[in-house]
C-alpha cells in the first residue's frame, strides 16, 4: 500500500487535478468581480478581457479615479488601451465607491491573485516532477498536458498498458459512449487536443495527427514505465515528419458525396 501510494506519478495526477479546480476557482471569482466593480466602473468591463489583468487594476490601482497612463502602462497596457481606458474613466456612468465598499472588493482581488500564483508554483512543480517520472511524454507534449494523461489513465503504468486507439480519446469518454449508445460518430480525440499541431490544423486533418500523437505516446509511455530511456527527440522527430505527411498528402478538405435523389416508381393508374 505505501509503495503504491509513493509513486510520484500519483502525485503529478493530484497537482494537475488542483490546477484544474483553481482554473474553475478562478474563472468563478474573476467574473464575479467584474460584475461587482462594473457598479463602479462598467465600461471597463468592455475594455479589458484578460481576467488577470482586469483582477490587477481592482488589487493595485482600485477606483476609477486613481487610474493613470503610469499605472496602466505597469501592469502592461499599451499606449492605445491606455487612452481608451482614461477616457472611460472620466466619463463613467457608474456609482462612486467609498474606502469601506471598495476594500471587500480589493480583498477578492487580492485572493484572485493569490489564486493565480498558486497555480504558477504547481505548474512549476509538474515541470519539474515530470522530468522525473516522465521525461519522454513530457518531451512530446509537454509538462501539462502529459501530467493531464497520467491522471486521465489513472497513472504512469496504467498510462503504458493502454492500447494507441485509447489514449487517442482519453478524455472524451461521454462522447464516446454517446456515439456508441445512439450510431453516431465516435469522437477524433480527447484531451489531446489540445496538442498545438492539433487544434491548430484544419478539421479534416485533426483525426490523422491525433491517430499519430496517440501513437507515440503509448511508446512513450511505455519507455516511461519500463525501461527509463530518453528518446523523446528521436519521437518527436517521427511525429512531425508524419505530420508534414499529412499536411502534404491531405491538403485540400476530401469532397462530401451528395446523396442521389431517389426514383418515385409509377404506379398503376
Amino acid at each position: 500500500m505505501r509503495k503504491a501510494a509513493e509513486k510520484r506519478d500519483l502525485f503529478i495526477a493530484q497537482a494537475i487535478s488542483a490546477i484544474d479546480d483553481i482554473n474553475k476557482t478562478i474563472n468563478l471569482f474573476a467574473s464575479r468581480l467584474r460584475e461587482w466593480y462594473s457598479l463602479h466602473f462598467p465600461e471597463l468591463d468592455d475594455l479589458v478581457d484578460d481576467h488577470r489583468d482586469y483582477v490587477r487594476i481592482v488589487s493595485e490601482i482600485g477606483p476609477r479615479e486613481n487610474f493613470s497612463r503610469e499605472s496602466l502602462s505597469k501592469i502592461g497596457f499599451k499606449d492605445r488601451e491606455i487612452s481608451k481606458i482614461l477616457d472611460a474613466a472620466k466619463t463613467s456612468m457608474g456609482a462612486d465607491f467609498g474606502d469601506f465598499d471598495f476594500e471587500a472588493i480589493r480583498a477578492l482581488a487580492d485572493v484572485t491573485l493569490k489564486l493565480y500564483e498558486v497555480r504558477r508554483q504547481l505548474e512549476k512543480y509538474i515541470d519539474e516532477a515530470m522530468k522525473e517520472v516522465a521525461p519522454n511524454i513530457r518531451g512530446l507534449v509537454g509538462p501539462l498536458l502529459g501530467a493531464r494523461l497520467i491522471a486521465l489513465a489513472g497513472g504512469l503504468n496504467k498510462l503504458a498498458m493502454l492500447p494507441a486507439s485509447t489514449i487517442q480519446v482519453l478524455g472524451a469518454e461521454k462522447a464516446l459512449f454517446r456515439a456508441l449508445r445512439t450510431g453516431g460518430k465516435p469522437p477524433k480525440h480527447g484531451v489531446i487536443f489540445q496538442y498545438p499541431a492539433i487544434h491548430r490544423s484544419p478539421r479534416w486533418q485533426r483525426g490523422k495527427i491525433a491517430r499519430a500523437l496517440a501513437a507515440k505516446l503509448a511508446i512513450a509511455a511505455r519507455i516511461d514505465a519500463f525501461t527509463g530511456e530518453y528518446k523523446a527527440d528521436m519521437l518527436k522527430e517521427e511525429l512531425e515528419n508524419r505530420i508534414k505527411e499529412i499536411k502534404t498528402l491531405y491538403a485540400k478538405p476530401p469532397r462530401r458525396e451528395r446523396p442521389r435523389p431517389r426514383r418515385r416508381r409509377r404506379g398503376r393508374r
